[in-house]
């Protein structure tokens, strides 16, 4: 059976010199001991890292979940409604720049094999992402300056901006790449913990948004100086180039298509709040924000494991059918996690939302209820994505990503119009079951594929030894 057209085996690193070598080393080549395998992955070392992850940024999602009820009491919820509208518009920034990287830069750095190799492509990244950020932020500032029910809170934009400049250049994809997924999660966590302090201790009135919105962005930008710090003084893993044009480039354009399959988060997540702030109201906007957030913390936790475990998808794509089990016990936990954590929001929303928020809030609770739905049926999503992406069928992720968000789009205007809050959370539902069914489509016809050649090569065997005897 003859593979789709976008997939490909992992390309090997080269032998000779990637580019320039550590201090010390001469320009020839690079020192032996640079050249430093990928870790072997086993079960435990999967198992552990994926609970450290998964602990990582639960407790770092002690920031929205403590900030939600602080914010809502403290701003009301109309305030509450736009600042919530900020942050979505500005969410757009933080998907478009990282456009893709998170899973193409961090398979890259995987299958790399030396410092020199690792250090092009993570500074390759940096300036692609540099520039693209650029890009964004005078787009969105010219955009706020103009419209006049943005004009006034400018500063807010301003302020996000800057920090989500600082946010980008986290490489969470090098961390993850080369094994350091314990440092990774350790960083996110004491970051948010630290932004959460800082918040709770200096917003006190709906007058510091400025406030609320620097803590909000600081734990990526936190995360961001610290990690490098760490990476180039203590550990070592790369070392400062100055990236090509041309590396940059490549960088772009092999980001390309999960860029696309970012549209489709783009559009599932940030863009529900803000397309409903444009057809309904703040109040619908502050209800299905809070509701959203409780959903974002089982996202944010399973996205982290899903990025831990794509290095380990990758290599086992690549290393032949013996990893096989490996690779289904991954797939298995996260779509079981997945749907464990929509049924609790579905069961204990009514009881928790009101208690949790206020009474003002209580009508988010119905809402919560249907991003509980959504998360449950998004893991068959989420999982088989994670699969076409450690194969390099990019394209694929790509054009299901697509479909997806321009259905998406659609029923965002209709449903946000006719039913508000409540119809965001319908059509959560409706493309969360469309992206599972295309996906679980594409892995049923590839399986009956595999199957087929494996029938057909012994009956081909066969004809061989009838037509030449010798053969046997």
């Amino acid at each position: 059976m003859t593979q789709d057209h976008d997939e490909q085996q992992p390309r090997r690193a080269p032998d000779g010199p990637t580019g320039a070598g550590p201090a010390g080393a001469g320009p020839a080549g690079e020192d032996p001991a640079d050249d430093v395998p990928p870790p072997v992955d086993t079960t435990r070392r999967v198992a552990s890292d994926a609970l450290a992850v998964g602990l990582g940024y639960l407790a770092s999602f002690a920031y929205p979940l403590v900030s939600l009820p602080l914010l809502a009491r403290v701003f009301g919820v109309e305030d509450l409604g736009r600042f919530m509208f900020a942050l979505a518009v500005l969410q757009l920034v933080v998907q478009f720049t990282d456009f893709g990287f998170g899973m193409s830069a961090l398979r890259r750095i995987a299958i790399a094999r030396t410092r020199a190799e690792r250090s092009r492509v993570a500074f390759a990244t940096l300036a692609a992402t540099a520039g693209l950020w650029l890009v964004a932020s005078a787009v969105l500032m010219l955009v706020v300056l103009i419209v006049p029910g943005l004009h006034d809170q400018w500063p807010i934009y301003l302020i996000g901006l800057l920090l989500i400049g600082v946010g980008a250049m986290y490489p969470k994809w090098l961390l993850q790449g080369t094994g350091r997924v314990k440092a990774f999660a350790l960083l996110t966590a004491v970051s948010r913990l630290v932004a959460l302090v800082l918040l709770v201790f200096t917003v006190n009135s709906a007058d510091d948004d400025w406030l609320a919105m620097t803590w909000q962005q600081f734990p990526l930008a936190l995360s961001a100086v610290s990690s490098w710090v760490i990476i180039l003084w203590w550990w070592k893993d790369v070392h400062v180039v100055r990236p090509r044009a041309s590396e940059t480039l490549e960088a772009l354009r092999d980001s390309t298509p999960m860029f696309f399959s970012n549209v489709a988060s783009i559009i599932m997540g940030s863009a529900n709040s803000v397309v409903l702030g444009v057809v309904s109201s703040p109040t619908a906007v502050a209800y299905f924000s809070a509701a959203e957030r409780f959903g974002n913390a089982a996202r944010g936790v399973m996205r982290g494991v899903v990025d831990a475990m794509l290095p380990r998808m990758t290599r086992g794509h690549s290393e032949g059918p013996g990893t096989s089990s490996l690779q289904r016990m991954i797939l298995i936990g996260i779509m079981s996690a997945y749907v464990v954590a929509g049924l609790c929001l579905v069961i204990f929303a009514p009881m928790v939302v009101p208690w949790y928020l206020g009474a003002d809030m209580a009508p988010a609770a119905g809402v919560t209820q249907l991003v509980g739905i959504a998360l449950a049926i998004g893991g068959v999503e989420t999982a088989l994505m994670l699969k076409a992406t450690a194969e390099h069928r990019f394209r694929l992720v790509a054009r299901f990503a697509l479909i997806g968000a321009c259905e998406h789009l659609v029923l965002l205007f209709v449903t946000g119009s006719l039913w508000g809050a409540h119809g965001i959370g319908c059509a959560m539902i409706v493309t969360e079951t469309l992206m599972g069914v295309l996906y679980a489509r594409d892995a049923l016809r590839r399986r009956r594929g595999k199957r087929e050649a494996r029938d057909a090569a012994p009956s081909e065997q066969a004809d061989v030894a009838q037509v030449d005897p010798s053969h046997t």
